[in-house]
């Protein structure tokens, strides 16, 4: 067994030493084929168009930041304070959509061609092009450093300055759109506290009038009860003096008209001739002034920001792309990878071992081998 193993190493070793051997008049062109190959690569880096890329984290906004948005939202109006986490999920929201990208493309991106593309089918390209090259977000990590949860805006452009402002207006477009759908809701929601507050003053309303109609309902059967019984002056004792206008005084029949009839005939000509039951709604005033607070917001005049952006947006001195050490270490490998196949082609080193492995491609590789021997 050992023979055997020691004989096949044997043969190996000079196999391939053979085979060095037969590749050493061969260096010049393989020499020839890796300088070509980094010429190649050279030029294809130099004539390259340098492609630049912007990033941005953006974050959640400062508490501090939305003030304005709050002012108002108390206890007074009834209404909530918005938190930087609920006013940054709108953001987000719409961040990742299509409709935002959709934007971007129609008012940046279009605008900025040479040529506007002819057909919906080109139009299209362009847009997955934009998507995949020029405009990408990125969704946090499942494991976030520090609990941060921040996405990533990549824009790639021709120049820095244009891949920054690009990315500027993408951002300030987002932004907008997310700020007007939080108005809309903020507005609706305060519409709907102003609708809820005039309801209820409309109810106490009409129900302090109902209750004044009771009241007089009440008097003119006591005064009609006291006139009857001969009672003109109000009956103390010194017990008990005599029982105000309690839910009592009425049920049983036994208390109001014991304040006789002089009294009761002075307070119903009252409130027959009240106009007005305002002073008398208990809570009215404090409804009237939460209901003026609510009318008295603006939300589309508050300056806030529904983001923030972690860092400052700077442009790029260093195109992304080509790297120009990446074109030339390819290229040195393609020519490399080149001139040994055509050394190993020249001086049949290839053809044998294909021979070896299919005794039926000797006539094709042998053509090979007479184009590259010439």
């Amino acid at each position: 067994m050992n023979s055997r193993l020691n004989v096949t190493i044997e043969k190996t070793a000079v196999s391939l030493q053979s085979v060095l051997s037969r590749l050493r008049p061969q260096l010049p062109v393989i020499f020839a084929a890796a300088v070509v190959g980094v010429l190649i690569a050279t030029v294809a880096a130099f004539t390259a168009k340098p492609r630049y890329e912007v990033r941005a984290f953006v974050d959640k906004p400062y508490f501090n930041e939305l003030t304005e948005l709050n002012i108002g939202r108390s206890s007074a109006t009834g209404l909530e304070q918005y938190s930087p986490d609920q006013v940054y999920a709108y953001f987000v929201r719409r961040l990742i959509t299509d409709e935002a990208k959709q934007r971007f493309f129609r008012d940046t991106y279009l605008p900025s061609l040479d040529s506007p593309p002819a057909s919906e089918e080109e139009k299209q390209a362009l847009y997955g092009r934009m998507q995949k090259i020029v405009l990408k977000v990125t969704p946090p990590p499942e494991k976030a450093r520090g609990g941060r949860s921040l996405y990533s805006v990549d824009v790639e452009s021709r120049t820095g300055e244009l891949a920054a402002e690009w990315l500027q207006t993408f951002l300030a477009q987002v932004s907008e759109d997310a700020r007007n759908a939080l108005i809309k809701d903020i507005e609706q929601s305060i519409q709907l506290h102003v609708r809820n507050t005039e309801r209820a003053l409309e109810e106490k309303t009409y129900t302090a009038e109902l209750l004044r109609k009771d009241r007089q309902a009440q008097l003119t059967e006591a005064l009609k009860v006291a006139q009857a019984v001969g009672i003109k002056d109000p009956q103390m004792t010194t017990a008990q003096p005599p029982r105000q206008d309690t839910a009592a005084s009425f049920l049983d029949g036994s208390r109001l008209y014991a304040r006789g009839s002089k009294s009761l005939q002075a307070e119903l000509e009252v409130l027959r001739q009240r106009n007005d039951d305002t002073p008398f709604i208990d809570g009215l005033r404090q409804t009237q002034a939460q209901l003026n607070l609510l009318k008295e917001l603006d939300p589309a005049a508050t300056n806030f920001k529904i983001f923030h952006i972690d860092g400052e947006v700077n442009v790029p001195l260093k195109p992304r792309s080509p790297n120009k050490s990446l074109y030339l270490a390819i290229g040195l490998f393609l020519g490399l990878a080149i001139g040994f196949l055509i050394a190993m082609i020249r001086s049949g080193i290839l053809r044998e071992l294909l021979l070896e492995a299919e005794p039926n491609s000797q006539s094709a590789f042998h053509k090979l081998e007479t184009v590259y021997s010439k």
